[in-house]
């Protein structure tokens, strides 16, 4: 085993992408629990933009990089088996502890999934984390089959899972983007109907399904959950997932997420009276290996889909910070690490 490694790291000021540091670092040493694995593949998320740019919830300095495939090369216990394909993705890598935008990273043994699959790295590395926020939100909607979903933040890698998992599971999908470019990639995805978010989306969603949908998953965030909230019907539910628009806005302003202050409205200012909220994503439900498994074997064999948008090397991360950022982009970004998968 090396001693050092290569890595990509966000600075405690954060910044834009030329703020990204690729450093030479110690190679982490697993304890008794733990696996070191080599990255063969992993991803730019929307919420390591923030990260970057200093104002979501990541503690930095950090090397950033949640989802991830690779293989354990090294493992203090013996019941795990060196060389096997894992994959990876949240339990707070990149966030509260070093994640996989680095040649190796050291992992809790249940957060690397092994599995067996001939697809390449670079198209397993677009599954964890979407597919899991994705499955747990379904779960906190409850039984969908037959009725109507619609999913705000329709292109962003959980939504594109979520459209997927959906239409596998006997849903109707409206899927809302802002960019009307979209529309026919997100119709060739799978999806249903096609509503360009913006002023008059209520009437808009109704036009399709008079009364409103069924339920609804909001990836935005707080900031357009009121108007999420209004497009289900009487008794829907509507599921907050995701942040993407409050960061957006946080990365305008320069204000560092809290969660620990409310800066909206009170509940009782927007949730209608007849309309459930909930939460999923992450914690909607336990991904259990299995599940990862079952979503692999749904891309090789096309019952689901997650487009890659686009493929650089850990030394181009700075260049896929921004195509993740360009409003063209359709599907994940993609980002090979081990020299063998680039």
């Amino acid at each position: 085993m090396p001693r050092t490694m290569r890595a990509v790291r966000a600075g405690v000021e954060g910044g834009g992408p030329e703020s990204l540091q690729q450093e030479v670092v110690p190679v982490p040493i697993p304890s008794s629990g733990q696996v070191l694995v080599k990255v063969d593949a992993t991803t730019v998320i929307s919420s390591e933009i923030a990260s970057r740019e200093g104002v979501s919830t990541a503690l930095l300095p950090l090397t950033l990089g949640n989802e991830f495939i690779g293989r354990v090369v090294s493992a203090p216990d013996r019941d795990v088996v060196l060389g096997t394909r894992v994959a990876g993705g949240y339990g707070g890598y990149g966030y509260t502890r070093d994640g996989a935008w680095a040649e190796y990273i050291c992992v809790d043994t249940e957060d690397a999934i092994p599995f067996e699959s001939e697809l390449d790295s670079a198209t397993l590395a677009a599954i964890p984390a979407s597919f899991t926020a994705a499955s747990g939100s379904l779960a906190a909607l409850g039984d969908i089959e037959g009725k109507t979903l619609m999913i705000r933040g329709g292109t962003s890698g959980v939504g594109l899972a979520l459209a997927s998992l959906a239409k596998d599971a006997g849903a109707q999908v409206i899927s809302t983007t802002r960019a009307p470019q979209k529309r026919e990639q997100l119709l060739a995805h799978g999806v249903d109907h096609v509503v360009v978010d913006g002023l008059g989306l209520r009437e808009e969603v109704e036009a399709i399904i008079p009364g409103g949908a069924d339920s609804a998953v909001d990836l935005l965030g707080l900031a357009t959950l009121p108007d999420t909230l209004k497009c289900v019907r009487e008794y829907g539910v509507v599921c907050l997932t995701g942040l993407l628009q409050d960061q957006k806005n946080s990365m305008v302003s320069g204000v560092r997420e809290d969660r620990s202050t409310n800066t909206f409205p009170h509940p009782l200012e927007f949730i209608p009276p007849s309309v459930r909220l909930t939460a999923g994503g992450v914690h909607g439900s336990p991904r259990t290996p299995q599940m990862l498994r079952d979503w692999i074997r749904g891309i090789e064999t096309g019952r689901y889909r997650m487009p890659v948008d686009s493929v650089f090397p850990l030394e181009k991360m700075a260049d896929a910070h921004r195509r993740r950022a360009d409003p063209a982009a359709f599907g994940k970004v993609v980002v090979t690490v081990s020299k063998d998968e680039s």
